[in-house]
C-alpha cells in the first residue's frame, strides 16, 4: 500500500511539468462524462480569469436565489390589486410569500448529500431543474396552487445551492482570491434582490419571473466549460482528473504546485486510513470522521456564526424594511424606500468583496460586529426616546441614520463571513455533509427570526427587539473574536491541519 501511495504522489508531481498543448480537442471529460474546456484553450486566459469563470456558475445561481428572496415584495402588491387576473385571499398571499422558506432547510441537506456523493458540479447541474421548473410554474400560473408550487420549487433550489456554492468556490480558488470570490455570493444575493425589486417596480411580475429563469440556464452553460472540484476528485481517488482540474484552475506557479502536492499527500493519508478501516461499515467510518476535531471545531464555529448573523436581525430588517421605515420616519413611498435600502446593501456587499481581499477575517469580523452592535443599540435607544418624547422630531432622523449604518456594518462583515468560512474551514472528507448541516441551520434560524419579529415587536415593541438583536450581536462578536481562527491567505489544507493539530 505504501508503494502505491508514493507512486501516485510521484506520478502527479512529475506530470506537473507536462506541456499545456498535448490535446487537440477543445473539451476534455472526466470519467463521469462531464466536459469542460481543455487546458490548451484555457491557458489563453490567466488563472484568475479561469477561477472567476468557475465562480460565475454559483454566482449566477445566487442571483436567481436573490430573485426568490425578493419576489414576494413586488409580487403581492400586484396580485392583490383589482386588475390582477388571479384572485388571492390574505391567507393565500401569506402562503405564497412564506412557502419558499419551507424548502430551503431540507434543500440544504439534500444538496449536501448530492455534492458529497456525486460532486460539486453535478449538485449545481441538479439545482437548475427545480429553479427552471419553479420560475416556469410562476410564469405560466393561472391559479394559486401553481404559484405556491413555483415558490416551493424555487425555495428548494435556493436550499440546494447553499452547500455547493461556497464549497465549490472555496475549493477552486487561490487563497489570495478566495475571500473576494466567496464574498461575491452575498453580493450577488443582494444584487438579485435589488434587480428583482427594480424590475418589479416598473414591470409585471410575469416578466420578472421570465428574467429570473435566464440565470440558471446561463449557469448551466458556464458549468460546461469549467472542471469539477480537485478536492472532491481527490476524495474519489481520481488522481489524474484532480491534477488536470487543479492545473486548469491554478496554472503551474510554484505556490499552485506546492498546494497540489499537499493535496496529494493528504489523499495518501486518507487512503491509508480507508485501507486500515476497510472492514468498517460506512456508518462507522462516518462516525469516526465526525469525532475528529477538524470536523467538530469548524462546524461549531460556523454554526455559532450563522446564529449570530441571523439573530442580529439581518433578514428581519430586510423583510420588514418598508414597515420599519414607516415606523421611524412616517415615509409613504414604499418602493422608493425598498430600493434605497437595497442599493445601500448592494454597494456595501461589493465593498465587502474588496475588504475580504485585503483584510484579515478576524479584523473584519470585529469591526463589523462592534459597528453592528453600536448601531442596533443606538436605533433601540433613539426609537425609545422618540416614543417617550414624541414632540422632539430629531430622534427620528437619528434612528434612521443608525439603521442605515447597521445595514452597512452588517453587510460587509457579519453577513458574508459565515458563507466565506463555510467554503474555507470545513473538513474535506465530510465537507458535503457538514456544509449541508450549516446551511440548513442557517435557513432554520432565518425562518425563526423572520417569523418571530412581528410577535416580538408586539410584546417588546420595536425598540425592544432592536435591543435584543444588539445584545446578541455584541455577545456574539466577543465570543467569535476569541474562538475564530484566521484563514486569510492559507490553503484549505493548512486550515484543516490547524484544527487537526489541536487533537489532544
Amino acid at each position: 500500500m505504501e508503494k502505491s501511495s508514493v507512486k501516485s504522489s510521484k506520478l502527479i508531481t512529475k506530470s506537473n511539468i507536462k506541456s499545456e498543448n498535448e490535446s487537440k480537442s477543445s473539451l476534455c471529460s472526466d470519467s463521469s462524462g462531464q466536459c469542460y474546456m481543455k487546458r490548451e484553450n484555457a491557458s489563453k486566459f490567466s488563472p484568475l480569469l479561469r477561477q472567476i469563470l468557475t465562480a460565475g456558475a454559483p454566482i449566477l445561481s445566487t442571483v436567481a436565489a436573490g430573485f426568490t428572496t425578493g419576489f414576494s415584495a413586488i409580487f403581492l402588491p400586484q396580485i392583490q390589486s383589482n386588475s390582477s387576473s388571479i384572485n388571492v385571499t390574505n391567507e393565500e398571499s401569506s402562503w405564497i410569500a412564506s412557502i419558499a422558506a419551507f424548502g430551503m432547510a431540507p434543500g440544504c441537506l439534500i444538496g449536501g448529500f448530492i455534492m458529497q456523493k456525486y460532486g460539486r458540479k453535478f449538485a449545481q447541474y441538479f439545482l437548475c431543474i427545480p429553479t427552471i421548473l419553479g420560475w416556469l410554474s410562476i410564469l405560466f400560473a393561472k391559479n394559486v396552487p401553481f404559484l405556491i408550487l413555483g415558490r416551493l420549487l424555487t425555495g428548494l433550489a435556493t436550499g440546494l445551492l447553499g452547500p455547493p456554492a461556497s464549497v465549490y468556490i472555496g475549493e477552486t480558488s487561490e487563497p489570495k482570491y478566495r475571500g473576494f470570490l466567496l464574498a461575491s455570493i452575498t453580493f450577488s444575493l443582494s444584487f438579485g434582490i435589488l434587480l428583482c425589486h427594480v424590475l418589479g417596480t416598473f414591470y409585471h411580475w410575469r416578466i420578472v419571473a421570465c428574467v429570473a429563469g435566464v440565470f440558471p440556464i446561463t449557469m448551466f452553460i458556464i458549468l460546461s466549460f469549467v472542471p469539477e472540484s480537485p478536492s472532491w476528485l481527490m476524495t474519489q481517488h481520481r488522481l489524474k482528473e484532480a491534477e488536470e482540474a487543479f492545473l486548469w484552475l491554478r496554472g503551474n506557479s510554484h505556490d499552485a504546485l506546492f498546494e497540489l502536492e499537499s493535496l496529494v499527500k493528504k489523499h495518501d493519508i486518507l487512503k491509508k486510513e480507508e485501507d486500515a478501516t476497510e472492514e468498517q461499515s460506512s456508518y462507522e467510518k462516518l462516525k469516526t470522521n465526525l469525532a475528529k476535531p477538524e470536523f467538530v471545531m469548524p462546524l461549531a464555529i460556523i454554526l455559532f456564526f450563522f446564529f449570530v448573523m441571523q439573530f442580529s436581525g439581518v433578514n428581519s430588517v430586510a423583510f420588514y424594511t418598508v414597515s420599519l421605515m414607516k415606523n421611524i420616519t412616517g415615509a409613504g413611498n414604499e418602493y422608493l424606500s425598498m430600493i434605497i435600502i437595497d442599493t445601500v446593501r448592494v454597494l456595501v456587499s461589493f465593498i465587502a468583496c474588496i475588504f475580504l481581499k485585503i483584510c484579515y477575517r478576524r479584523t473584519l469580523m470585529l469591526i463589523s460586529g462592534v459597528g453592528t452592535s453600536v448601531c442596533l443599540l443606538s436605533v433601540s435607544m433613539f426609537m425609545y426616546f422618540d416614543k417617550t418624547t414624541p414632540n422632539n422630531s430629531n430622534y427620528s432622523w437619528l434612528s434612521m441614520t443608525f439603521l442605515i449604518g447597521y445595514i452597512c456594518f452588517i453587510s460587509f462583515g457579519i453577513f458574508p463571513l459565515p458563507w466565506v468560512l463555510q467554503g474555507e474551514m470545513l473538513q474535506q472528507v465530510t465537507r458535503g455533509f457538514s456544509s449541508g448541516l450549516t446551511s440548513s441551520f442557517n435557513f432554520i434560524c432565518f425562518f425563526v427570526v423572520v417569523k418571530t419579529f412581528v410577535d416580538l415587536s408586539e410584546t417588546l415593541e420595536t425598540f425592544g427587539v432592536f435591543l435584543v438583536y444588539g445584545c446578541i450581536a455584541l455577545i456574539g462578536t466577543i465570543v467569535l473574536y476569541v474562538i475564530l481562527p484566521e484563514t486569510k491567505n492559507k490553503t484549505l489544507q493548512q486550515i484543516e491541519d490547524s484544527f487537526s493539530s489541536k487533537r489532544s
